[in-house]
């Protein structure tokens, strides 16, 4: 080995080839450090951990690598050279080396752009708990606004977004530099969005289309704000322009959730489609909003089976709760009710407020699910109560048989007495017979007279009654009474007027109410539905809004409510129970236009229009279900002149009966 340099000389050469290495003159400086090598004049691993800098700089990964485990084999252990090893590992995209190689390192001491490098390697293997310490660490020690930028993007990985935000506003409102302030401003549109204010992020991503600095993986997150913030024509223009180009994975589950949205599963499910057969992507991370997303969409097509089996498959991943939200819980509880296991529904529907007590649809979808629980209880006790009273007419039954089998041999032995009585008996009648037979006949004649003369007034009083009760029910709605429904009310006043003085069974009389009850929905509701929707030209809006799947020109509905008003498809009215249906759920996507309809023509509060469906549901049940299926309805007059007193006075307290309120809007 040559003689070792003057250490004073040695240093001298040392700073001259670190200027050279700042201004990436990497010959001259190799030169000189080679020469520091040939002589070890200083004996330092600054040296090769220098050299190694000069290869690293002109992206010689491998000949970097070399220079510094050379100068490893000179001095064991040196943490500086070990950190350098796993930078170059990094730049190579051996993450899992670098970090089990780094990992050995002890923190105290590693410079902010070493710390900066092995957090972006932990955070590239998913490891955001680890990465998000090393960052903080990192800007602890001094590191610029890069590594804060970093920091926040590994905490809005973990979910923290209001941390994350805090950090981008710093970011923005600071003195970064300006690439750094685009970006921070991004990811603050980001977390905006994950905590529900579409509205504030698009505002952002807006600025940074307008100043040419959004990035063409925002625009799916663009469009997906675009569209909660209510502007759908924007959100369309983004995804068409992201689908112009090359749509990642995240993009189309984005494009997915935003057709499930706007009701169309079909599309939703295309989407994922595409997401999963998205080349040279990494999507597991998300894997499981995936699989929500095609629950979703599933069970909006009433593929309920499937759309259970993927929901379960997003729920058993570990992060799908803190990331799904309540969402997950919502749709199970949808499909729990669907198949009338209630129980389910409302724990399902129960979760999802625990994450958020605000969830309109689970707000929604609890109180509908415990209303039915508790007519279905009320139901089953129904039911139970009549079993037990048949069964104790039964046993009555039995021992009044063994009774009156003890009765008969009297009865036997008294009847040879009671013939003879008998034929004595009609003697002494036809005898009397003849002898009152003329006073009778007389008698017979005018009592005639006065029933007919009764009857004709009695059927006075009853039509004017009818007539009195009708128009006091309907008050001034009275005057815009279509004349059918009208009729119709009136033949039922009038049946239940004569049933007073006659034994006419309850349930004949009802079943006339009913039947105008029907007549007023479809009159008020269905027949002017159809003329507001013609009128707007929206028929064919309503219909495709309706559409829960189409094949060629076979088109199958969401419900017999909206096929009813396909006019190619004629066929029977929507019944009783169709139109109840769909105003509980005026709320759905799909009946957008008919819950505008409400709002125009029946500015109704909602709980008056849950009100009239419950009542005609009940009448639907109790009624008119029985009837058409041929079984006997058991009524008595109490009940229905509580289904009397609804419908044509009061539906329920403080407001008029069903049929004025609905005339009077």
């Amino acid at each position: 080995m040559s003689s070792t340099l003057p250490k004073h000389k040695a240093v001298k050469l040392y700073e001259r080839a670190r200027t050279l290495l700042a201004r990436e003159e990497f010959s001259e400086a190799e030169k000189i450090l080679r020469d520091l090598a040939a002589h070890d004049s200083l004996g330092r691993p600054e040296v090769p951990a220098a050299l190694g800098d000069v290869h690293l700089g002109r992206g010689e990964y491998d000949a970097a690598a070399s220079a510094y485990r050379e100068g490893l084999s000179r001095f064991p252990g040196n943490r500086d050279l070990t950190a350098r090893v796993g930078l170059v590992l990094i730049r190579q995209d051996r993450f899992e080396e670098a970090v089990a190689l780094m990992g050995q390192l002890e923190l105290k001491g590693l410079g902010p752009d070493l710390l900066m490098q092995y957090g972006y390697a932990l955070a590239r293997l998913e490891r955001y708990a680890a990465a998000e310490r090393i960052f903080a660490r990192a800007v602890a020690g001094g590191a610029g606004p890069e590594a804060r930028m970093l920091l926040a993007r590994v905490r809005a990985k973990l979910g923290r977004y209001e941390e994350a935000a805090n950090m981008c506003r710093s970011l923005v409102e600071g003195d970064a530099p300006a690439e750094v302030q685009s970006e921070a401003k991004g990811l603050l549109a980001d977390c905006l969005l994950m905590e529900g204010q579409a509205a504030p992020a698009l505002g952002l991503w807006k600025e940074l289309r307008a100043a040419g600095e959004l990035q063409p993986e925002q625009l799916g997150h663009m469009a997906y704000a675009a569209q909660l913030a209510g502007e759908p024509g924007l959100c369309d223009q983004l995804i068409t322009e992201r689908l112009g180009s090359v749509p990642t994975a995240e993009d189309r589950l984005l494009f997915a959730q935003i057709a499930n949205l706007r009701n169309r599963p079909e599309d939703a499910l295309e989407h994922l489609t595409a997401a999963e057969a998205a080349t040279g992507e990494h999507y597991k991370g998300f894997i499981f909003e995936l699989e929500a997303t095609r629950g979703r969409a599933l069970r909006l097509l009433g593929r309920r089976q499937e759309a259970r089996e993927a929901l379960a498959r997003a729920s058993e991943h570990p992060e799908a709760q803190g990331k799904l939200g309540p969402q997950l819980q919502v749709d199970l509880g949808h499909l729990s009710a669907e198949e009338g296991d209630f129980e389910s529904a409302e724990r399902s529907f129960q979760a999802a407020l625990a994450m958020d007590p605000d969830e309109p649809e689970a707000q929604r979808g609890l109180e509908l699910t415990r209303r039915r629980e508790a007519w279905r209880t009320q139901l089953q006790a129904n039911v139970e109560a009549q079993v037990e009273a048949a069964k104790a007419e039964s046993d009555a039954l039995r021992r009044r048989f063994v009774a009156r089998e003890n009765e008969l041999e009297a009865l036997r032995r008294e009847l040879e007495t009671l013939r003879a009585a008998q034929a004595q008996a009609e003697e002494k009648a036809r005898r009397a017979e003849e002898e009152a037979r003329s006073a009778q006949a007389v008698a017979r004649a005018e009592q005639a007279r006065r029933t007919r003369e009764e009857l004709e007034q009695r059927e006075t009083e009853i039509d004017a009654k009818a007539r009195e009760n009708v128009e006091r029910g309907l008050g001034k709605a009275l005057a815009t009474c279509p004349p059918p429904l009208l009729q119709a009310m009136m033949v039922a006043e009038r049946t239940f007027q004569k049933a007073l003085y006659t034994d006419l069974p309850a349930a004949a009389v009802a079943v006339l109410f009913a039947g105008a009850l029907e007549r007023a929905l479809y009159t008020l509701f269905v027949e002017r539905f159809r003329q507001w929707l013609e009128a707007r030209g929206q028929l064919k809006d309503f219909l495709q809004a309706a559409t829960r799947e189409k094949r060629g020109r076979k088109v199958e509905y969401f419900d017999n409510f909206a096929a009813a008003f396909d006019p190619e498809r004629p066929g029977r009215p929507p019944s009783m129970g169709e139109v109840a249906r769909v105003l509980q759920r005026r709320e759905e996507p799909y009946l957008h236009l008919f819950l505008a309809f409400l709002i125009e023509r029946y500015p109704l509060p909602g709980r008056l229009l849950d009100v009239l469906a419950d009542f005609v549901i009940q009448a639907k049940e109790r009624l008119r279900d029985p009837v058409a299926h041929g079984r006997a309805v058991e009524m008595g007059y109490e009940e229905l002149k509580v289904l009397r007193e609804r419908l044509l006075f009061t539906l329920e307290p403080g407001q008029p009966g069903a049929l004025a309120l609905l005339l009077g809007v």
